[in-house]
Order: structure tokens, then C-alpha cells, then sequence
């Protein structure tokens, strides 16, 4: 009687074993999972790295090599392809053939937010007014018409120098730069038919050059105003 009730108190001292090896099975299992779940995503980032690799030109996204694109009258899409980018340039290039347009004073880059035309200050608007001047409209009508082909969305920014303003109409650079965004902005909603709701216009007065304000080209390379057709978001 002694024996067996020795042998069942070993039984019952031995059974957090049982507990011991179903835990250790379940720790296993969760890094394998674990382990599974990482090999996945790496995967996966490799398969999104070649994507985007294919999709972008490697050398216009290093600035070597313009954007560009032209109106095919082609359904509304969105600019989200290698071939939308080359049409852009394509759009920039025959317009300035076309209007004597130099590159200083129109351009386009890839951005973080999407595809950046620059138009120079000079091209657009008279010297210190929100005013476009004709060779600007034309330029806004052709452009506009490309755009008009698009879904994405679109912001219109103003940028200037920054020498003092002596306005009443425009105390500040801040002034001066918003209604020039938002001179283009109407133009495309007046003239272009561009839906309201897919634009956006923001000043930056003086405060985002792209070179030093140290000579009279680099502030004239500062007063421009840059049309973003922004990248869709999923």
C-alpha cells in the first residue's frame, strides 16, 4: 500500500513536465511563426523594390535626365507610370520649342509628393503683381490641357525673392506669392475647365529658395511658382 502511494506521489511531482514541454512546443511554434512572417515581408520588400525600380526611371529620379510628358487625348488617368513621366517631358519639351521657352524657366522634377513643374516668376507674371502675362497664359492653356487628362490632384505654390515689397496690395512676400498661386489656380478653373475640388494653392513668399538670394539670377531664379501634379493616394 506504501509502494503505491509512493508511486502516485512521483506521478503527481512529474507532471509539470507535461506543462513544461507543452510550453516549450508553443514557444517554438510562435518563433517559427515569427520567423515565417519576417521572411515574408522581406519578400515581399524585395518584390515592391524591383517594382519600383521598373516603374521609375533611375536616371530622372537622380535628376540626370528631364520629365517628360504630352497629351495623347487619352481617357483621364492617373500619373503613377514611368510613361506618364515621359509624357510630361515630352508636354515641356514641345512647348518650348514651340514658345522659345528656355529651360531655365520651365522644368520638371520628381518629388516626394509627385511631379513638380517649375515656371519661372519672370515667364509668368509682371514684376510684382499677380498679373500673368500672355506668353504665361499660353504657356498655362497648353499645360492645362495635359492636365485636364489626369485625375491626380494638383497644388499650385508661389515662391518670390526676398527683397522687401513696397505694396499696399501686397505688404508682404507672403501676399505676393499666395495670389500668384492663386492667379494660377483660376486660370485653370476659368479657362482650362479643371475641377475645383483637384486643386490647391499655398504661398511660400520668400522662405523656400532654391539658391541663395545673393544675386539678381538667383533671386530671379527664386521667384517662380510650381505646379505639383501630386501622386494619388491609395
Amino acid at each position: 500500500m506504501a509502494r503505491k502511494k509512493k508511486a502516485a506521489a512521483k506521478e503527481n511531482a512529474e507532471r509539470w513536465l507535461l506543462t513544461y514541454a507543452d510550453l516549450i512546443t508553443l514557444l517554438m511554434v510562435f518563433f517559427v511563426l515569427l520567423f515565417a512572417m519576417s521572411h515574408t515581408d522581406v519578400e515581399k520588400f524585395k518584390e515592391l523594390a524591383q517594382s519600383l525600380h521598373a516603374a521609375l526611371n533611375p536616371s530622372v529620379l537622380s535628376g540626370s535626365q528631364a520629365v517628360q510628358l504630352s497629351n495623347d487625348g487619352g481617357a483621364s488617368s492617373s500619373l503613377i507610370e514611368e510613361q506618364d513621366f515621359q509624357r510630361l517631358n515630352q508636354v515641356l519639351s514641345q512647348l518650348q520649342t514651340s514658345t522659345g521657352i528656355a529651360s531655365t524657366q520651365l522644368s520638371a522634377q520628381i518629388t516626394n509628393d509627385g511631379i513638380a513643374v517649375t515656371v519661372s516668376g519672370a515667364l509668368l507674371f509682371y514684376n510684382g503683381t499677380d498679373q500673368i502675362k500672355p506668353d504665361g497664359i499660353q504657356l498655362l492653356q497648353k499645360l492645362g490641357v495635359y492636365l485636364a487628362t489626369l485625375s491626380n490632384n494638383i497644388r499650385v505654390e508661389g515662391h518670390t525673392d526676398d527683397v522687401p515689397l513696397q505694396s499696399a496690395q501686397y505688404p508682404t512676400n507672403w501676399e505676393l506669392s499666395a495670389a500668384r498661386a492663386v492667379a494660377v489656380v483660376r486660370y485653370f478653373t476659368d479657362n482650362v475647365h479643371l475641377d475645383p475640388k483637384r486643386l490647391s494653392a499655398v504661398g511660400y513668399g520668400q522662405y523656400q529658395p532654391i539658391v541663395p538670394n545673393d544675386t539678381r539670377a538667383h533671386r530671379e531664379q527664386n521667384r517662380r511658382a510650381v505646379i505639383v501634379i501630386l501622386y494619388p493616394h491609395s
